[in-house]
């Protein structure tokens, strides 16, 4: 893999000067065709063919330009592995018609790290793409009041009134789960929340009151979904987050654990455990416990292949069925990485937990290198990313919204690209003076 990323000098001589200035100049645009073609493709599934399409076009592009096909990173050989599971299912799935768009979907979100990586190579485009993640996040949470297919009534939670939903009306037809819509707002939440806590000082007050309004209306949104795996999530969240800005902040940890333990001591552990995991047609920790029995099953018959993407609901009905669910009720594992598993099959599973290791590993020296050089944004950056992909696998525990099955699951990796660029450009032995004095 290192191999085709890094420099072939022979080549590069042997490219004309005025093809290789073309070229430069083309690469230096790609992020903007292949996030607009993705994010279109997010929205109308018909359309990721083509954003993968223009996105392959500037690996040949960046040859010429450079040498290399792509900057190389960590991550490369975890991206490579796991983009040749995609035949593998494709070809093990008996519903190609549901498994083929989130292989495509799964491909868009590589297809969107890699072009992160490569053009976000300066602090200012680290900035933007940083922005623009929030403003996505922000996004979401506009787009919630009006594709959301809100709870009727306030039982579940019965301190938010339900006269307050009905203030929101449904104007799409293809409606999302608030489970859905709190899982992503959860994952895009800890950046802009980050930058609040560590670059307040630094940032002027039009952006300070932009990076709030956006984080408010996240949050907002969040509580609203009811949905008691993100609240999880987004309590580790301020609990990390707290214990990397404060220097006693790492108290957080033992408090939030005794806090747990009196709780469970109170309500008792299966009571505790049924609050958090009830939703929907699932009963407590009974009915997740038989949700992820059937994904064991699944991945213990299929360890090599997976079953397909996709398929997990119609794999159980008709294998492995359900007792306490009925037919069609359970869509997917409820757990994120079983849910990898189930799909992809075991090297499926390890190809991605390799690659979420390098981009927690590297939003963890990204922070660690802003707070030694006391640059508040860098820190900020790094400490958001990496409590992003804390919520990531908090929520991943108890649901699976994230991964391919629904629309928006190429914004987790494109705040892995992110994460990967920061680490590339911010690495201490090359950072520049300028940067280590902010």
């Amino acid at each position: 893999m290192k191999s085709l990323m890094q420099r072939s000098s022979s080549q590069s001589h042997a490219i004309p000067s005025g093809l290789r200035s073309v070229a430069s100049r083309l690469v230096e645009l790609e992020i903007w065709p292949v996030a607009v073609l993705v994010g279109a493709g997010m929205l109308a599934p018909a359309l990721m063919p083509y954003a993968l399409a223009v996105a392959a076009l500037f690996w040949p592009l960046r040859w010429l330009a450079t040498g290399r096909l792509s900057a190389a990173t960590p991550a490369d050989w975890g991206v490579g592995f796991l983009a040749l599971t995609v035949p593998v299912t494709l070809w093990a799935t008996a519903l190609p018609q549901i498994t083929l768009p989130q292989a495509l979907r799964l491909l868009g979100g590589m297809a969107l790290f890699y072009a992160l990586v490569n053009w976000a190579h300066t602090t200012n485009r680290l900035r933007l793409v940083a922005y623009g993640l929030i403003l996505a996040g922000l996004g979401l949470a506009g787009m919630a009041a009006f594709s959301v297919r809100w709870p009727s009534s306030s039982g579940k939670l019965p301190f938010i009134p339900a006269a307050l939903y009905e203030r929101f009306t449904l104007l799409v037809s293809d409606s999302v789960h608030p489970n859905v819509m709190a899982g992503y707002l959860v994952v895009m939440l800890p950046l802009g929340l980050a930058l609040l806590a560590f670059a307040w000082r630094s940032t002027g007050w039009p952006l300070r009151a932009g990076l709030a309004l956006a984080v408010l209306a996240m949050l907002g949104m969040l509580v609203l979904t009811k949905s008691r795996g993100a609240w999880l999530a987004f309590a580790a969240v301020l609990a990390a987050l707290i214990a990397l800005r404060w220097k006693w902040g790492w108290l957080i940890v033992p408090l939030s654990l005794l806090g747990a333990g009196l709780a469970a001591y109170t309500f008792g552990v299966a009571q505790v455990m049924d609050v958090i995991t009830t939703g929907g047609a699932i009963s407590g920790i009974e009915g997740r416990v038989e949700i992820w029995s059937r994904a064991i099953y699944m991945i213990q018959d299929f360890p090599f292949t997976g079953v397909g993407m996709g398929s997990f609901m119609r794999v159980a009905d008709l294998l492995y069925p359900f007792f306490l669910a009925e037919p069609g009720a359970i869509d997917h594992a409820h757990n994120l990485f079983l849910q990898v598993a189930v799909d992809l099959g075991l090297p499926g599973l390890i190809a991605w937990l390799s690659v979420f290791g390098v981009v927690a590993l590297s939003a963890w020296r990204v922070y660690r290198l802003g707070m030694r050089i006391q640059n508040g944004w860098v820190a900020a950056l790094g400490a958001g990313l990496l409590a992003s992909q804390l919520a990531l696998a908090v929520h991943g525990l108890t649901d699976a919204v994230t991964w391919g099955m629904v629309r928006p699951a190429p914004l987790v990796w494109a705040l892995w690209g992110l994460a990967v660029a920061a680490a590339n450009l911010y690495r201490y032995d090359r950072i520049p003076e300028k940067i280590r004095a902010i």
